[in-house]
């Protein structure tokens, strides 16, 4: 497992740790509401589909707008948390230094990806705000793709706090 973070509690490192928290819970807590709505509605679509023969037909859009939030939101958070996928067989045989080099690598590469998508994201938003599908014309379209730039973006926040805490770990 990657080495533990460890800032101190005053300074950039400090406010960054806290706000990155602080974003992580109203993350958490976004998608547990989702999954609420989600569950609730799609649960309701299917008593209707059952018992009277009618089915909501904005639900099923809807619930897949909510499922596309989940999935980026909560791959941030899975990110923040370290629970992603990680394949560790090489960084676990190295010294303290080439592991730092391999995050230094891994943060960069990281970094600049999210950049991309939140750059490119946004840019997204912005062209596909004013479209409106036809069953929920009250939705932007432009609002699932904000999905996008924001996970990148809690993304980011993370990793700016993972590299200024680099200068604290031993072997740098």
């Amino acid at each position: 497992m990657m080495e533990s973070i460890h800032t101190h509690a005053s300074g950039t490192g400090g406010m960054l740790e806290r706000t990155v928290q602080v974003i992580r819970k109203m993350t958490r807590t976004y998608i547990m509401l989702l999954l609420i709505a989600l569950g609730l509605m799609l649960g309701m679509n299917i008593v209707l589909r059952y018992f009277f023969n009618h089915s909501l037909p904005w639900a099923d859009l809807l619930g897949r707008y909510a499922y596309i939030h989940i999935v980026l939101f909560g791959t941030a958070i899975s990110y923040i948390e370290g629970s992603h996928a990680q394949i560790e067989v090489l960084y676990e045989r190295v010294s303290g230094k080439t592991r730092i080099r391999f995050d230094v690598i891994h943060y960069a590469v990281m970094l600049f990806l999210c950049l991309v998508l939140t750059v490119v994201g946004f840019k997204h938003v912005a062209t596909t705000w004013a479209v409106h599908p036809p069953i929920l014309t009250g939705v932007p379209l432009g609002a699932v793709y904000l999905a996008v730039p924001l996970s990148a973006l809690v993304i980011i926040l993370y990793l700016l706090q993972l590299i200024i805490a680099l200068k604290y770990r031993r072997g740098f």
